[in-house]
């Protein structure tokens, strides 16, 4: 299975400071390809070196950074990089890609966790994407198919993205539940209004494989900041299990 990571940054500096510390600590980043997706601004340059600098610190399979024509934006910059690595015709043609963010630190077992998930769930049309974050608590060996969608760093399959996620995402803030503008946007869309219509499930682990430190940002505010206090960066890579799903009604 061809797998590829890519992670979408602006001019948040610190934050992708803290971000790439995390992921020098990543286990199987051999079996994986990562993309740095840079929107342009003032800082390019310097986020172009820490992506560099980084890039000579790990061994990903390959590696590759560029800096975007134009600003895509929150809603509009994940899907360019979906389609351009599931797309069969550009630099793509992967089986399994996993979008990352400049401001979500991660586990180091997080590509594991998605190597497992991604060979696991490959045939099952039901289960439409894979996430990492997690607010429960219990064995980090323990994985749930869950009827919920989380943003904060995740992945899907070519077929689903292809057939299901690509023609029904929000570039524009355009679907809404109940009144224009209420839960808008491409994963408000996921989480609310697609998976539910269609009966499907997400694959999320018990304990969380990222973290949130983005305070600040597009639609982030300390208001509405959501970061774990007990979050485990380090630990060995257990044997996952698929266990019986939680409650989330």
């Amino acid at each position: 299975m061809r797998k590829a990571l890519f992670l979408t940054a602006y001019n948040r500096l610190s934050y992708l400071q803290q971000v790439l510390h995390t992921w020098e600590s990543v286990v199987g980043v051999e079996e994986w390809d990562m993309v740095a997706m840079i929107e342009p601004s003032d800082l390019s340059h310097q986020i172009v070196e820490e992506f560099e600098e980084f890039s000579r610190k790990t061994k990903f399979r390959r590696f590759s950074i560029q800096v975007n024509p134009q600003v895509y934006g929150v809603l509009h910059h994940p899907w360019v990089g979906f389609e351009n690595l599931f797309s069969t015709n550009l630099q793509g043609n992967y089986d399994f890609v996993v979008r990352a963010e400049d401001d979500i630190i991660v586990s180091n077992d997080v590509l594991e966790y998605f190597s497992w998930a991604a060979k696991k769930f490959k045939l099952d049309p039901s289960v439409a994407t894979v996430h990492a974050f997690s607010e429960a608590e219990g064995s980090a060996r323990d994985v749930e198919l869950i009827s919920k969608f989380s943003p904060l760093m995740w992945g899907t399959w070519r077929d689903r993205w292809q057939e299901l996620l690509s023609p029904t995402w929000d570039h524009d803030y355009s679907t809404f539940n109940l009144r224009p503008g209420n839960q808008s946007g491409w994963d408000w869309n996921i989480n609310t209004r697609l998976l539910p219509r269609l009966g499907l499930t997400s694959v999320c682990p018990v304990v969380s494989r990222t973290n949130n430190i983005g305070v600040v940002g597009t639609h982030g505010t300390p208001g509405n900041f959501l970061h774990l206090e007990d979050f485990v960066q380090h630990r060995n890579t257990p044997a996952y299990r698929l266990v019986d799903s939680r409650n989330h009604d």
